[in-house]
């Protein structure tokens, strides 16, 4: 199984550390677009402290890019943990428009927001809960 892991630009670093454990640990892949998709070289130069976040981001391919490797997940697992995304809702909606499986972790304390009930499958309120599920699942 492949999921498209949705999550804020700024906490990747700790969601990439958990990523891979995740991985290990269950055998889902993790498609995460910020360092699995092609062409990301804008994330290797943001991280290098090259660029800035917004600097040299070209909408229109970005965008295709992240849609297109959505479309060849089997899945969308979104983590919402408060910080602003823009891109990790748009994406969650684009799952759902796709008719793929959108799993999500809330750690905000927001899991019964209406319009995150309604755009996913199964909430999980913690990064170890979700991993049992889909350890239990697999």
């Amino acid at each position: 199984m492949k999921l498209y892991l949705a999550h804020p630009f700024d906490t990747r670093y700790w969601i990439r550390e958990w990523e891979l454990g995740f991985e290990t640990r269950t055998g889902i892949t993790l498609n995460n677009p910020f360092y699995d998709a092609p062409d990301r070289s804008d994330v290797e130069q943001i991280d290098a402290g090259r660029a800035e976040r917004y600097d040299k981001l070209e909408p229109v391919s970005l965008v295709h890019h992240d849609l297109a490797f959505l479309s060849a997940s089997d899945g969308l697992l979104g983590i919402i943990d408060g910080s602003i995304s823009y891109g990790t809702i748009m994406e969650i909606v684009y799952a759902r428009i796709l008719r793929l499986p959108v799993y999500l972790i809330v750690t905000n304390g927001h899991h019964r927001h209406p319009w995150l009930i309604q755009h996913s499958d199964r909430i999980f309120t913690s990064l170890e809960s979700c991993e049992t599920y889909f350890k239990e699942t697999a």
